[in-house]
Order: C-alpha cells, then sequence, then structure tokens
C-alpha cells in the first residue's frame, strides 16, 4: 500500500505538471476499477464509460487547480458524483434529483473541495432552470437580502405575489431535498 501510494504521488507531481504519460498511467491504473464502479451503479455500459471519461477529462482539466491527497478516494468520489449527474438526464428520475445542487458540504478535505464545486456548479444550473419571476424574486430575497416588500415594490407586483413564489420555491426544495436525500442513502448502500 505504501507503495502505491508513492506511485500514485509521483503520477499526480507529473500530472499537476502536464506530464500526459502520468495522466495515461492514471488512466490505465483507475479505469477499469472506476468503470466497474460506476457500472455497478447505472447497469449501463455506456453511461459508466461516459462517467469515467467524465472523470478523467476532469482530471486533466483541473490539474493545477486541486491539490489531491488520495488519488483512489479522489476517483471514486468524483465515479459518484458523475453517476449522480447521469441520473439528473433520466427522465425517471430528473425531477427527484433536481434539487442535488442544494446540499451543502462542508469541506473536510481537498476531495470535499471539489465535491463543493460541483454542487455549487449544479445549484446554479438549478437557479437558472426556475421560471424567469421566480428566479428574479429567489435571487432578490436569497442572494441579495432583499425584504418581500422591497421585492414587490421593484418589481411592481403584489406582496403576496413575491411571498407564494417564495413559498413555492421552499416547498419544492424541502420535497425535493428530502427525495434526493433519500436517493443518495440507497446509492451510498447499492455501491
Amino acid at each position: 500500500m505504501v507503495n502505491n501510494c508513492l506511485c500514485d504521488n509521483e503520477l499526480l507531481l507529473g500530472l499537476k505538471a502536464g506530464n500526459q504519460k502520468s495522466f495515461s498511467d492514471i488512466y490505465e491504473k483507475y479505469w477499469k476499477n472506476l468503470y466497474n464502479s460506476a457500472y455497478k451503479r447505472l447497469k449501463n455500459n455506456e453511461k459508466s464509460k461516459d462517467v469515467v471519461q467524465n472523470v478523467f477529462t476532469s482530471l486533466w482539466d483541473r490539474r493545477q487547480e486541486v491539490t489531491i491527497h488520495n488519488l483512489s478516494a479522489y476517483l471514486h468520489t468524483s465515479v459518484k458524483f458523475q453517476v449522480y449527474k447521469q441520473a439528473i438526464k433520466a427522465p425517471q428520475v430528473a425531477e427527484f434529483l433536481e434539487a442535488f445542487e442544494n446540499i451543502l458540504v462542508s469541506p473536510v478535505n481537498t476531495e470535499d473541495d471539489v465535491l463543493e464545486k460541483e454542487i455549487l456548479g449544479l445549484i446554479k444550473a438549478w437557479i437558472e432552470a426556475l421560471p424567469p419571476k421566480r428566479k428574479k424574486i429567489f435571487l432578490l430575497h436569497y442572494e441579495d437580502g432583499v425584504s418581500t416588500d422591497q421585492i414587490a415594490e421593484i418589481l411592481g407586483i403584489s406582496r403576496k405575489t413575491v411571498q407564494n413564489q417564495l413559498n413555492t420555491v421552499s416547498h419544492t426544495l424541502r420535497i425535493r431535498l428530502s427525495q434526493l436525500l433519500a436517493l443518495l442513502v440507497l446509492i451510498h448502500f447499492k455501491g
């Protein structure tokens, strides 16, 4: 195991320096294991390959921004999040996972920092998908801290409309978050 860590550390140093041989070695070393992990969850050959490809593409693209202490843990955690992203695309669970981006993760190590960035990206995507009026109200209230009275005045709508829009967003988030947490538990124990 110590030899494996040393080897991974050397590969990570090479990767950070932009060495394509180091990247290829990481790819060859971990591809099959990551594919198996993805396949266990997705039960689909092509989607599993896509997940692993996305993980390695992200690894290469972010090689200089991220500090990885445990390559295996980082890659396997990345696979789990790519699986979640794939699940979002599936029509039968799209609504179920739409609020995934709202999970707040407190960073404990660099792998969690990357996951937090992934989640924040998903939050932004979810906000962008809101209907325009609801999005504006949501951002004014939760991002800018504007009161419901002020939002009503700014947008030229009634205070009750603002409250209804905020209640709709909050209610949807609560429902989807509880569904998502149940799904995450299922996926965690399945994998």
